[in-house]
């Protein structure tokens, strides 16, 4: 758990997967990495059957990738070309060089359902209500799906109690 430093700040609901190598794979680094000897590697070797952590949350906000304010959430990045930085990491990932759904083979099939559900969501209450911050300390807990909650949230058996006060005005 951390708390959120500011509002505006991208958190990842799903922070990391976990993947197995189905065959022994090269894996390359976004930069070189220094050996101990003074060498640099490009690349590891992974063999088949090695399980891996992807973390989901650095990968979306890596300041050598989307720049020293990769951890605010500024939507007109994608009004405008995005940087030779993000366009060189090729990362795998299904949409805008993210990797909130995932890549590959075992990407998530209801990304784009999931897009146009956030889009309908927020339309209708973005013409409804005025939203704001409850003035209340956000903190964000990882299980399987991280979720916002407060420092006096009632505790259950899986962690705090899923909370985000927010003020709600009727426009």
């Amino acid at each position: 758990m951390y708390p959120s430093q500011n509002a505006s700040e991208l958190h990842a609901p799903i922070p990391f997967v976990m993947r197995q190598a189905a065959e022994d794979t090269m894996l390359p680094f976004l930069e070189p990495v220094e050996t101990l000897k003074g060498g640099q590697k490009r690349e590891i070797m992974v063999p088949k059957g090695t399980r891996i952590f992807i973390s989901i949350l650095n990968s979306n906000r890596d300041p050598k990738v989307w720049g020293p304010d990769a951890a605010e959430w500024k939507p007109e990045r994608w009004m405008n070309p995005l940087p030779d930085t993000v366009l060189n990491a090729k990362i795998p990932g299904v949409y805008s060089h993210m990797m909130t759904f995932i890549g590959g083979g075992r990407s998530c099939i209801g990304f784009k359902f999931s897009q146009l559900e956030m889009k309908v969501i927020l339309s209708l209450m973005l013409q409804t209500f005025k939203i704001e911050p409850s003035g209340k300390k956000i903190e964000w807990q990882f299980n399987a799906v991280a979720h916002p909650t407060t420092e006096d949230a009632p505790v259950t058996a899986a962690g705090k109690k899923v909370q985000l006060p927010m003020k709600l005005t009727l426009l």
